[in-house]
């Protein structure tokens, strides 16, 4: 008959295989996921069934988010976040609404004329205005899920009805792992930035609008100091996106760059100490 010790042996090596499989099985569900929303952003932060999406991409692509969505198994959407209110980051918010229609969602609150064009700038405001679990969000507020810190460094005031200029810029402390959102934010947010000390070294750098020119400049590249910087931009854009000088300068002082054109769909396994591995397993 086998002793007490040496009958528990085989329970406490299932236990620490368990143990194991559920440690890997919680890092492998810690993911950023920048989809390829073609012309637009829809950026999703994962953490196991849970996330957050910061922006929708267009109207057209929201269904497409919303099945990538659950192809990470995602069946709770804890927040939506939308950096401002063009059409290629926001006009998706109906689609995404009538699927998850308790969710919070949050904004920078832009005052914006009643005739604001074009129309799905107007639409969407007008909705935002309307549900009851819309907030706004501004510089210097601080939202936390599960072991991440979200904080937004711009807006902190407005002036005029740029929708670029007024777009949510945000820091997520996700993990070990920095991620610096900057919407459609350009030099002139990124400059206010450095003069605030605001700034501080990212691991990834969602660029912002979508690697224009006038964004992404040395001196703000310098003080992010990206391992990993994405656009996201479709193929063959009408605008010229993204701008040779802007990628250039994104080689040149941000490690790997990875486009949605190019590369597709990017992701991120986020499991700690090793940093963001870029490309998830399918």
């Amino acid at each position: 008959r086998a002793s007490p010790a040496t009958s528990m042996r085989p329970c406490r090596i299932l236990l620490a295989l368990c143990l194991g499989l559920a440690t890997a099985a919680a890092a492998a569900d810690r993911r950023l996921v920048i989809f390829n929303v073609g012309e637009g952003l829809a950026v999703m932060l994962q953490h196991g069934q849970d996330a957050i999406l910061v922006d929708t991409g267009h109207a057209g692509r929201a269904a497409g988010v919303l099945a990538r969505m659950r192809h990470y198994q995602v069946h709770r959407l804890d927040r939506l976040i939308l950096t401002h209110l063009h059409p290629d980051h926001a006009s998706g918010y109906f689609r995404i609404r009538e699927a998850f229609p308790e969710t919070p969602v949050y904004y920078n609150g832009q005052p914006l004329p009643r005739d604001v064009g074009p129309d799905m700038v107007r639409w969407v405001n007008e909705a935002l205005a309307a549900d009851a679990h819309s907030e706004r969000l501004a510089a210097g507020d601080r939202m936390r899920w599960h072991d991440s810190l979200i904080e937004v460094l711009w807006p902190s005031e407005f002036h005029g009805n740029d929708l670029n200029r007024h777009s949510l810029v945000l820091s997520i402390h996700y993990g070990e792992t920095g991620v610096l959102v900057m919407g459609d934010a350009g030099a002139e947010v990124e400059a206010a930035l450095l003069d605030r000390k605001a700034l501080r070294p990212a691991d990834i750098l969602i660029a912002g609008h979508h690697g224009s020119a006038g964004t992404s400049t040395t001196a703000f590249l310098t003080a992010v100091q990206a391992s990993h910087a994405v656009v996201s931009v479709d193929r063959d854009n009408i605008r010229g996106y993204p701008d040779a000088a802007t990628l250039a300068r994104l080689r040149k002082y941000s490690g790997e760059v990875l486009r949605t054109d190019v590369d597709g769909e990017i992701c991120f396994e986020l499991n700690g100490r090793a940093g963001p591995q870029p490309r998830c397993a399918p």
